[in-house]
Protein backbone atom coordinates (compact mmCIF):
# COMPACT_ATOMS: atom_id res chain seq x y z
CA UNK A 1 0.00 0.00 0.00
CA UNK A 2 1.24 3.60 -0.93
CA UNK A 3 1.91 6.39 1.27
CA UNK A 4 -1.41 8.17 -0.37
CA UNK A 5 -3.88 4.97 0.37
CA UNK A 6 -2.62 4.58 3.89
CA UNK A 7 -3.02 8.57 4.86
CA UNK A 8 -6.65 7.79 2.73
CA UNK A 9 -7.14 5.09 5.03
CA UNK A 10 -6.18 7.16 8.11
CA UNK A 11 -8.54 9.59 6.72
CA UNK A 12 -11.32 7.26 7.00
CA UNK A 13 -11.93 6.36 4.01
CA UNK A 14 -14.50 3.26 3.42
CA UNK A 15 -12.59 -0.02 2.05
CA UNK A 16 -14.60 0.14 -1.35
CA UNK A 17 -13.20 4.08 -1.42
CA UNK A 18 -9.84 2.71 -0.71
CA UNK A 19 -10.00 0.31 -3.51
CA UNK A 20 -11.17 2.78 -6.20
CA UNK A 21 -8.66 4.75 -5.33
CA UNK A 22 -6.29 2.20 -5.86
CA UNK A 23 -7.24 1.17 -9.39
CA UNK A 24 -7.26 4.97 -10.17
CA UNK A 25 -3.31 5.07 -9.32
CA UNK A 26 -2.85 1.99 -11.62
CA UNK A 27 -4.71 3.30 -14.41
CA UNK A 28 -3.50 6.85 -14.16
CA UNK A 29 0.12 5.36 -14.07
CA UNK A 30 -0.30 4.50 -17.76
CA UNK A 31 -2.12 7.71 -18.62
CA UNK A 32 0.75 10.38 -19.30
CA UNK A 33 -1.70 12.40 -21.22
CA UNK A 34 -2.87 13.74 -17.58
CA UNK A 35 -0.64 15.95 -17.43
CA UNK A 36 -0.48 17.30 -21.41
CA UNK A 37 -0.33 20.72 -21.70
CA UNK A 38 -2.84 20.24 -24.29
CA UNK A 39 -6.82 19.98 -23.30
CA UNK A 40 -7.28 17.88 -26.08
CA UNK A 41 -4.77 15.34 -25.01
CA UNK A 42 -5.48 15.84 -21.17
CA UNK A 43 -9.63 15.38 -21.71
CA UNK A 44 -9.07 11.97 -23.82
CA UNK A 45 -7.10 10.54 -21.34
CA UNK A 46 -9.34 11.89 -18.62
CA UNK A 47 -11.81 10.42 -20.70
CA UNK A 48 -10.10 7.03 -20.74
CA UNK A 49 -9.44 6.92 -16.99
CA UNK A 50 -13.16 7.80 -16.24
CA UNK A 51 -14.82 5.01 -18.21
CA UNK A 52 -12.20 2.35 -17.74
CA UNK A 53 -13.12 3.47 -13.92
CA UNK A 54 -16.74 3.50 -14.70
CA UNK A 55 -16.49 -0.35 -16.61
CA UNK A 56 -15.53 -1.78 -12.90
CA UNK A 57 -16.89 0.36 -10.33
CA UNK A 58 -20.23 1.92 -11.80
CA UNK A 59 -23.50 -0.34 -12.19
CA UNK A 60 -24.54 -0.29 -15.66
CA UNK A 61 -28.12 1.74 -16.34
CA UNK A 62 -31.08 0.06 -17.17
CA UNK A 63 -31.55 -0.70 -21.17
CA UNK A 64 -34.72 0.28 -20.60
CA UNK A 65 -34.22 3.60 -20.45
CA UNK A 66 -34.21 5.67 -23.97
CA UNK A 67 -31.50 7.79 -24.63
CA UNK A 68 -31.43 10.69 -27.59
CA UNK A 69 -29.20 13.36 -28.14
CA UNK A 70 -30.25 16.87 -29.40
CA UNK A 71 -28.04 19.58 -30.89
CA UNK A 72 -29.71 22.98 -28.78
CA UNK A 73 -28.63 26.79 -30.19
CA UNK A 74 -27.17 29.18 -27.34
CA UNK A 75 -26.17 32.28 -27.82
CA UNK A 76 -23.05 31.46 -28.63
CA UNK A 77 -22.77 27.90 -31.05
CA UNK A 78 -25.30 24.78 -30.65
CA UNK A 79 -24.21 22.28 -27.52
CA UNK A 80 -25.55 18.79 -27.45
CA UNK A 81 -28.12 17.76 -24.99
CA UNK A 82 -28.43 13.93 -24.22
CA UNK A 83 -32.47 12.73 -22.80
CA UNK A 84 -32.63 10.26 -20.37
CA UNK A 85 -36.60 9.08 -20.57
CA UNK A 86 -37.32 6.32 -18.36
CA UNK A 87 -40.39 4.40 -19.55
CA UNK A 88 -43.73 5.83 -20.12
CA UNK A 89 -45.98 6.59 -16.95
CA UNK A 90 -49.24 7.82 -16.24
CA UNK A 91 -48.94 11.41 -15.30
CA UNK A 92 -47.55 14.59 -17.27
CA UNK A 93 -43.84 13.67 -17.00
CA UNK A 94 -41.14 15.92 -15.14
CA UNK A 95 -37.99 17.14 -16.04
CA UNK A 96 -34.54 17.49 -14.35
CA UNK A 97 -31.73 19.44 -16.64
CA UNK A 98 -28.55 18.07 -15.17
CA UNK A 99 -24.13 19.03 -15.29
CA UNK A 100 -21.40 17.18 -15.05
CA UNK A 101 -18.19 17.69 -12.79
CA UNK A 102 -15.05 17.86 -13.92
CA UNK A 103 -13.69 21.48 -12.32
CA UNK A 104 -14.61 22.89 -15.35
CA UNK A 105 -12.27 21.64 -17.36
CA UNK A 106 -13.06 18.21 -18.00
CA UNK A 107 -16.06 16.20 -18.57
CA UNK A 108 -18.32 15.39 -21.08
CA UNK A 109 -21.98 13.79 -21.84
CA UNK A 110 -20.15 10.60 -23.46
CA UNK A 111 -18.44 9.65 -20.80
CA UNK A 112 -19.42 6.24 -19.55
CA UNK A 113 -19.91 7.03 -15.63
CA UNK A 114 -22.50 9.92 -16.76
CA UNK A 115 -24.53 7.54 -18.80
CA UNK A 116 -24.63 4.96 -16.35
CA UNK A 117 -26.05 6.97 -13.53
CA UNK A 118 -28.22 9.15 -15.62
CA UNK A 119 -29.71 5.87 -16.99
CA UNK A 120 -29.95 4.76 -13.47
CA UNK A 121 -31.39 7.84 -11.90
CA UNK A 122 -33.96 8.53 -14.73
CA UNK A 123 -35.83 5.43 -14.06
CA UNK A 124 -35.48 5.08 -10.20
CA UNK A 125 -37.11 8.63 -10.33
CA UNK A 126 -39.53 8.41 -12.57
CA UNK A 127 -37.61 11.53 -14.48
CA UNK A 128 -36.87 13.07 -17.81
CA UNK A 129 -33.31 13.97 -17.74
CA UNK A 130 -31.14 16.31 -19.76
CA UNK A 131 -27.78 15.86 -19.87
CA UNK A 132 -25.75 19.48 -20.88
CA UNK A 133 -22.42 19.00 -22.09
CA UNK A 134 -21.36 23.29 -21.46
CA UNK A 135 -18.35 24.15 -23.21
CA UNK A 136 -15.21 24.32 -21.00
CA UNK A 137 -12.31 25.91 -19.79
CA UNK A 138 -9.66 27.24 -19.90
CA UNK A 139 -11.20 27.99 -23.84
CA UNK A 140 -14.29 29.11 -22.64
CA UNK A 141 -13.97 30.43 -19.53
CA UNK A 142 -16.43 32.21 -17.19
CA UNK A 143 -19.45 33.02 -17.91
CA UNK A 144 -19.62 30.24 -21.04
CA UNK A 145 -20.63 27.22 -19.37
CA UNK A 146 -23.19 29.08 -17.22
CA UNK A 147 -24.33 30.69 -20.27
CA UNK A 148 -24.88 27.20 -22.03
CA UNK A 149 -26.57 26.20 -18.83
CA UNK A 150 -29.43 29.13 -18.92
CA UNK A 151 -30.13 28.65 -22.22
CA UNK A 152 -29.88 25.08 -22.25
CA UNK A 153 -32.98 25.25 -19.74
CA UNK A 154 -34.50 27.79 -21.51
CA UNK A 155 -35.04 25.39 -24.60
CA UNK A 156 -36.28 22.57 -22.12
CA UNK A 157 -38.80 25.02 -21.02
CA UNK A 158 -39.81 26.01 -24.45
CA UNK A 159 -39.81 22.25 -25.74
CA UNK A 160 -40.94 20.33 -22.83
CA UNK A 161 -44.84 20.17 -23.73
CA UNK A 162 -43.33 18.79 -27.15
CA UNK A 163 -41.79 16.01 -24.31
CA UNK A 164 -45.03 15.69 -22.83
CA UNK A 165 -42.96 17.12 -20.05
CA UNK A 166 -45.33 19.79 -17.40
CA UNK A 167 -42.83 22.73 -18.00
CA UNK A 168 -43.97 23.93 -14.27
CA UNK A 169 -41.80 20.47 -13.56
CA UNK A 170 -38.74 21.33 -13.96
CA UNK A 171 -35.42 20.69 -12.23
CA UNK A 172 -31.72 20.84 -12.32
CA UNK A 173 -29.14 19.40 -10.79
CA UNK A 174 -25.57 18.41 -10.83
CA UNK A 175 -22.34 17.51 -9.40
CA UNK A 176 -19.23 19.64 -8.08
CA UNK A 177 -18.58 22.26 -10.88
CA UNK A 178 -21.91 21.04 -11.85
CA UNK A 179 -23.40 21.92 -8.89
CA UNK A 180 -22.05 25.12 -8.95
CA UNK A 181 -23.32 25.54 -12.15
CA UNK A 182 -26.83 24.09 -11.41
CA UNK A 183 -26.98 26.37 -8.20
CA UNK A 184 -26.51 29.60 -10.11
CA UNK A 185 -28.82 28.23 -13.23
CA UNK A 186 -31.41 28.16 -10.52
CA UNK A 187 -30.84 31.43 -9.49
CA UNK A 188 -30.90 33.45 -13.00
CA UNK A 189 -34.26 31.60 -13.67
CA UNK A 190 -35.51 33.02 -10.36
CA UNK A 191 -33.92 36.58 -11.53
CA UNK A 192 -36.16 36.05 -14.82
CA UNK A 193 -39.14 34.94 -12.94
CA UNK A 194 -38.79 31.46 -13.24
CA UNK A 195 -39.27 28.85 -9.99
CA UNK A 196 -38.13 25.69 -10.82
CA UNK A 197 -39.13 22.47 -8.84
CA UNK A 198 -36.11 21.14 -7.89
CA UNK A 199 -32.44 21.78 -7.48
CA UNK A 200 -30.38 18.51 -6.51
CA UNK A 201 -26.46 20.02 -5.52
CA UNK A 202 -24.05 17.40 -5.02
CA UNK A 203 -20.48 18.16 -3.44
CA UNK A 204 -21.47 21.26 -5.15
CA UNK A 205 -18.42 23.77 -5.81
CA UNK A 206 -20.71 26.72 -3.71
CA UNK A 207 -17.53 28.92 -3.47
CA UNK A 208 -14.07 29.05 -5.10
CA UNK A 209 -12.45 31.13 -1.26
CA UNK A 210 -12.13 27.98 1.14
CA UNK A 211 -9.05 27.51 1.54
CA UNK A 212 -9.38 28.69 5.16
CA UNK A 213 -12.13 26.14 5.60
CA UNK A 214 -11.38 22.89 7.92
CA UNK A 215 -12.18 20.77 4.88
CA UNK A 216 -10.21 21.60 2.81
CA UNK A 217 -7.10 22.06 4.89
CA UNK A 218 -7.65 18.54 5.74
CA UNK A 219 -8.94 16.95 2.55
CA UNK A 220 -7.24 19.04 -0.34
CA UNK A 221 -4.34 16.82 -0.65
CA UNK A 222 -6.35 13.44 -0.42
CA UNK A 223 -8.54 14.70 -3.37
CA UNK A 224 -5.90 16.27 -5.75
CA UNK A 225 -7.63 19.86 -5.15
CA UNK A 226 -4.51 21.62 -3.83
CA UNK A 227 -3.86 23.70 -6.88
CA UNK A 228 -6.80 25.50 -6.45
CA UNK A 229 -5.40 28.62 -7.81
CA UNK A 230 -4.88 26.94 -10.83
CA UNK A 231 -8.02 25.58 -11.14
CA UNK A 232 -9.89 28.94 -10.28
CA UNK A 233 -7.32 30.80 -13.10
CA UNK A 234 -8.06 28.41 -15.28
CA UNK A 235 -12.03 28.62 -15.16
CA UNK A 236 -11.89 32.06 -14.45
CA UNK A 237 -9.08 33.78 -15.32
CA UNK A 238 -6.38 36.23 -14.00
CA UNK A 239 -8.48 39.01 -14.43
CA UNK A 240 -11.91 39.57 -11.57
CA UNK A 241 -15.02 38.43 -13.03
CA UNK A 242 -18.69 40.13 -13.63
CA UNK A 243 -21.09 38.38 -12.40
CA UNK A 244 -21.68 35.74 -10.20
CA UNK A 245 -19.23 32.78 -10.13
CA UNK A 246 -20.86 31.04 -7.43
CA UNK A 247 -23.86 30.58 -5.15
CA UNK A 248 -22.16 31.99 -2.04
CA UNK A 249 -21.48 35.06 -3.44
CA UNK A 250 -25.55 35.52 -4.27
CA UNK A 251 -26.71 37.79 -1.34
CA UNK A 252 -30.53 37.07 -1.75
CA UNK A 253 -31.36 33.33 -1.54
CA UNK A 254 -35.23 33.59 -1.10
CA UNK A 255 -37.69 32.45 -3.39
CA UNK A 256 -35.56 29.49 -4.69
CA UNK A 257 -36.41 25.72 -5.38
CA UNK A 258 -36.27 22.87 -2.87
CA UNK A 259 -33.07 21.89 -2.66
CA UNK A 260 -30.83 18.62 -1.63
CA UNK A 261 -27.67 18.65 -1.18
CA UNK A 262 -25.30 16.26 -0.70
CA UNK A 263 -21.69 16.59 0.62
CA UNK A 264 -18.78 14.08 1.46
CA UNK A 265 -17.68 13.38 5.12
CA UNK A 266 -13.77 13.87 3.38
CA UNK A 267 -14.13 15.87 0.76
CA UNK A 268 -12.56 19.82 0.57
CA UNK A 269 -15.80 21.55 -0.21
CA UNK A 270 -17.51 19.69 2.00
CA UNK A 271 -17.67 22.79 4.47
CA UNK A 272 -18.80 25.06 1.83
CA UNK A 273 -21.62 22.92 0.51
CA UNK A 274 -22.92 22.37 4.19
CA UNK A 275 -22.54 26.15 4.58
CA UNK A 276 -24.73 26.74 1.39
CA UNK A 277 -27.18 24.39 2.25
CA UNK A 278 -27.43 26.60 5.96
CA UNK A 279 -28.08 29.92 3.87
CA UNK A 280 -30.83 28.54 1.87
CA UNK A 281 -32.14 26.78 4.88
CA UNK A 282 -32.18 30.45 6.77
CA UNK A 283 -33.71 31.92 3.26
CA UNK A 284 -36.99 30.05 3.90
CA UNK A 285 -36.30 27.51 1.14
CA UNK A 286 -36.82 23.57 2.10
CA UNK A 287 -33.95 21.66 1.97
CA UNK A 288 -32.27 18.32 2.77
CA UNK A 289 -29.03 17.69 3.46
CA UNK A 290 -26.71 14.79 4.16
CA UNK A 291 -22.84 13.81 4.56
CA UNK A 292 -21.99 10.76 3.05
CA UNK A 293 -19.69 8.83 5.50
CA UNK A 294 -16.41 8.05 4.54
CA UNK A 295 -16.64 9.32 0.78
CA UNK A 296 -14.11 11.44 -1.08
CA UNK A 297 -15.35 14.23 -3.30
CA UNK A 298 -15.72 11.81 -6.76
CA UNK A 299 -16.58 8.34 -4.75
CA UNK A 300 -20.41 8.51 -5.64
CA UNK A 301 -20.05 6.83 -8.68
CA UNK A 302 -18.62 3.49 -7.13
CA UNK A 303 -22.11 2.07 -6.89
CA UNK A 304 -20.72 -1.45 -7.86
CA UNK A 305 -18.49 -2.04 -4.53
CA UNK A 306 -19.97 1.11 -2.49
CA UNK A 307 -23.34 0.63 -0.50
CA UNK A 308 -22.72 3.77 0.75
CA UNK A 309 -22.50 4.96 -2.85
CA UNK A 310 -25.40 3.05 -3.56
CA UNK A 311 -26.86 5.03 -0.74
CA UNK A 312 -26.05 8.17 -2.26
CA UNK A 313 -27.74 7.56 -5.25
CA UNK A 314 -31.18 5.64 -4.05
CA UNK A 315 -31.45 9.28 -1.96
CA UNK A 316 -31.34 11.21 -4.84
CA UNK A 317 -33.54 9.40 -6.93
CA UNK A 318 -36.23 9.36 -3.55
CA UNK A 319 -35.76 13.20 -3.95
CA UNK A 320 -36.96 13.37 -7.42
CA UNK A 321 -39.65 10.79 -7.11
CA UNK A 322 -41.25 12.97 -4.32
CA UNK A 323 -41.10 16.26 -6.37
CA UNK A 324 -43.08 13.59 -9.18
CA UNK A 325 -46.14 13.70 -6.49
CA UNK A 326 -49.34 15.41 -7.71
CA UNK A 327 -48.98 18.45 -6.06
CA UNK A 328 -50.37 21.92 -7.28
CA UNK A 329 -48.65 23.08 -10.24
CA UNK A 330 -45.72 25.73 -9.42
CA UNK A 331 -46.20 28.98 -11.11
CA UNK A 332 -43.30 29.91 -13.97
Amino acid sequence: MTDYLRSAESAGCEPPVIEWLAANLRIMADLPGLTSPDWTERRAAARELSDALAERFTTPGPKDCAVTEYSVPTRAEYITVVHYRPPVTDRARRAHLGFHGGGFVLGSVRESINDRLWRTRAVAAGMDIFDVDYRLAPEHRFPAGLEDGIDALSWLLDTAPEFGIDPAHVGVGGASAGGNLAALVAIHARERGIRLDHQVLEVPAASFDIENDESYRAYADLNNLAELATLRTDYLGAAPPRGWTAPALVPDLTNLPPALIITAELDPLRDCGIAYAARLAAAGVPVQTWCAPGQLHGSAAITETSATARQWQDRIAMFLRSRCEPTVPATL
